[in-house]
């Protein structure tokens, strides 16, 4: 019998190591056949030899010096380095061979971790949806005619398929968030700079942060504390906040929290899926609301979310998309790998650039439309949405917000970034998306993305306007027309106050009743008999 997610938890895996009735090299050889049966999840893993290898040396350490994740197997995203394994970024022109871990990535092996591969992602993590990529799309893990989530999505796949304990990801604009969303795990995203991303493809360099995704809050709040960087030569290293990080919470404490006010919200609940599902959005969300007050939580009235909602604008619509050109500004405008070299005051034309996607030349070149003196004017804009922003965190312990904003399938993705010709790209869907998530690294913020309950909307999934009925013919033709999808929230604080967000979350994840991935929230994953030639 293959193990299952709950199998899979630290304490499960301890449990049964101490007990003997597993040992790591057993747990992998379980492990392996649905890994290589999966479905676009993985890009590139050890060979089962090295991976055995591994067990054997593991195995054979005295009982004290066995580290704290000692056979424990988990799953590295593609842009951040292991070495001997490729890393791609999901461009296969881009690739190169590290000869050293990531920073984030040491520290796991040193304590006894198993690191079973490279997982899948939108290319150069720039993406919330999880199809933009050229090696297959992973299936959500409920139901694969809906995205997986990006830029994440082999990461947030892997855990809640069941094929490890947890994965890395990473998150500059919620990469570690609506994918654990999407597929009905937790996704730890921390405060900028508490782990390293030295050995990280940069998306976002000065913005961006490795993530964790998990089957528990407690488990990620843990591997959490293995990974902190306390290198205070490392580039990427930022001094804690030692009274923020010392702030905990107690069951049956108060906290205060609020939420997006209606003029945000309200519409976030619209879509393709038509009145059944903004219904079904409404109520769960509702749900949730309730069950933090139930935990002692008191609802401020008065956060107004305008100056959040006005920074998540910024990180695609100003200057800052200049970042991601930065970041690999080497490989953009090589010319020996098919780059087009550019002047000291010019840049790369990326536009018939296809080593990468349409869409993600489409976002990377709009580089072109800002001038320095705009990176100034959008630090200075910045400037004063900060300040505005911590003027209503004081009012609060914590933000909640809805972990993804819509569930979207990959059809309606595809109509609108893979389909048209380059010219008519459009990536509106993917933008929406952001609306909770885009704000957070801008504000320096931690969260917790935790699931809450199921989507199972009443009544036709249709409507008058045209998406609507193209996604009820979609989804009669595929052979299920009542999809069953989970719903998630996040918990936002300002940063360092990373315990405090886990131990509420914590709470949170216990009342659900809930446990992570499909089987946890007690549903049959759909898999379509029609699903799209995405492998």
């Amino acid at each position: 019998m293959p193990l299952t997610t709950e199998q899979l938890t630290l304490p499960a895996l301890r449990a049964a190591y101490a007990a003997a009735a597993l040992t790591p090299m057993e747990v992998v050889r379980q492990l392996l056949p649905a890994i290589q049966a999966s479905r676009s999840v993985f890009i590139s893993r050890p060979t089962e030899e090295q991976l055995l290898e591994r067990c054997r040396f593991l195995e054979g350490l005295p009982a004290d010096q066995r580290g704290p994740l000692w056979g424990i197997p988990f799953a590295v995203k593609d842009n951040i380095d292991v070495a001997g394994l490729p890393t791609t970024a999901t461009c296969p022109a881009f690739e190169y061979t590290p000869a050293e871990h990531a920073r984030a990535v040491a520290p796991l092996l040193e304590a006894g971790g198993i690191c079973l591969g490279k997982t899948n992602m939108d290319q150069f993590a720039c993406g919330l949806v999880g199809t933009r990529t050229p090696y297959g799309i992973p299936r959500n893990a409920f139901d694969d005619r809906f995205t997986p989530g990006g830029s994440s999505c082999g990461s947030a796949i892997a855990v809640a398929d069941g094929l490890c304990t947890f994965a890395l990801g990473t998150d500059t604009a919620g990469s570690g968030r609506v994918p654990a969303g999407n597929n009905g795990i937790v996704g730890i995203k921390p405060s900028v700079g508490r782990f390293s991303t030295t050995g990280v493809v940069p998306a976002c360099y000065l913005l961006d942060c490795v993530s964790v995704f998990v089957l528990s809050v407690r488990d990620g709040a843990e591997v959490a504390r293995i990974m902190e960087n306390g290198d205070i030569a490392d580039p990427t290293y930022r001094l804690p906040n030692p009274t923020a990080l010392a702030k905990r919470w107690q069951p049956g404490g108060a906290f205060r929290f609020a939420v997006p006010g209606p003029a945000f919200l309200d519409d976030s609940f619209e879509g393709p899926g038509g009145e059944a599902v903004r219904a079904a959005m409404e109520a769960a969300w509702q749900e949730a609301v309730a069950r933090l007050e139930a935990l002692g939580g008191v609802r401020v009235p008065d956060l107004d979310f305008a100056p959040f909602a006005a920074t998540a604008v910024l990180l695609y619509g100003a200057a800052f998309v200049a970042e991601r050109y930065a970041g690999i500004k080497a490989f953009l405008e090589a010319p020996e790998a098919g780059g087009v070299a550019a002047g000291p005051a010019a840049l790369a034309p990326l536009h018939g650039d296809d080593r990468m996607l349409k869409v993600i030349r489409s976002i990377i070149s709009k580089t072109a439309n800002f001038s320095s003196a705009d990176v100034f004017a959008g630090l200075q804009q910045l400037s004063v949405l900060r300040g505005k922003c911590r003027a209503e965190l004081a009012k609060v312990d914590l933000i909640v917000v809805p972990t993804s904003a819509y569930n979207y399938t990959v059809k309606e993705i595809q109509a609108e970034e893979d389909e048209p010709p380059y010219e008519q790209v459009t990536f509106g869907k993917n933008a929406n998306l952001g609306r909770w998530t885009n704000f957070v690294n801008l504000q320096d913020m931690c969260g917790v993305s935790v699931y809450s309950g199921l989507l199972r909307p009443c009544g036709p999934l249709e409507g008058d306007a045209p998406e609507q009925r193209r996604r009820a013919e979609h989804l009669a033709a595929t052979g299920n027309t009542s999809p069953v999808m989970p719903f998630g929230v996040t918990l936002l604080a300002p940063s360092w106050t990373d315990e405090y967000v886990a131990d509420i979350a914590a709470a949170f994840e216990k009342a659900t009743g809930l446990k992570a991935g499909p089987l946890g929230h007690g549903v049959a994953p759909y898999r379509s008999p029609q699903a799209p030639a995405t492998a």
